[in-house]
């Protein structure tokens, strides 16, 4: 792990030069470089370690960006037929049925512990990192990690529970 050490940081630099500060995070970069490498079969047997972290990174960061593209390109060409769907008369029932999902997921936010909440929403909402969000609230990076997964799964059974019982929410 010492080669992890004495590189996390010029490693990070280079993704910040080639991509800028984010998203994504380049820490998270650097590091899924790392862990990368760490799974290989026989890391010991690759030549050139350093090159191997910087292509990694390099290949990873290039990928976000792609699917980034992706993901907007989609979100432009449907935008038109969304908001075609939603004026339409016969979708008031979705538009309704929407409502009533974010409500249940905003409640079940609202009755989150503290902690796993702040994570949540600055994770889901304000789109932060885990490693950014591991910074600011000076707390490891895998109990962020799992304590947004516990939220999620906290929303996501409050919108079975309710679709289950058939409660209406609210």
């Amino acid at each position: 792990m010492g080669y992890r050490r004495s590189h996390l940081s010029e490693l990070t630099r280079f993704i910040v030069r080639r991509f800028g500060a984010g998203p994504p995070d380049p820490e998270d970069v650097a590091q899924e470089a790392f862990t990368q490498f760490v799974a290989l079969e026989n890391p010991q047997a690759v030549e050139n370690p350093r090159a191997f972290l910087y292509r990694s990174a390099h290949n990873l960061a290039v990928d976000h960006h792609r699917r980034h593209s992706v993901r907007n390109r989609f979100a432009r060409e449907q935008a038109p037929a969304a908001e075609a769907e939603i004026s339409d008369d016969r979708d008031a029932e979705r538009v309704l049925s929407a409502k009533q999902r974010l409500s249940i997921v905003e409640q079940a936010i609202r009755d989150m512990e503290p902690r796993r909440r702040t994570v949540f929403v600055l994770n889901r909402i304000h789109e932060l990192s885990y490693a950014e969000i591991s910074r600011r609230l000076r707390m490891p990076e895998t109990t962020v990690k799992r304590l947004v997964a516990a939220a999620i799964v906290e929303c996501e059974r409050s919108l079975r529970a309710h679709r289950v019982s058939g409660e209406e929410p609210c």
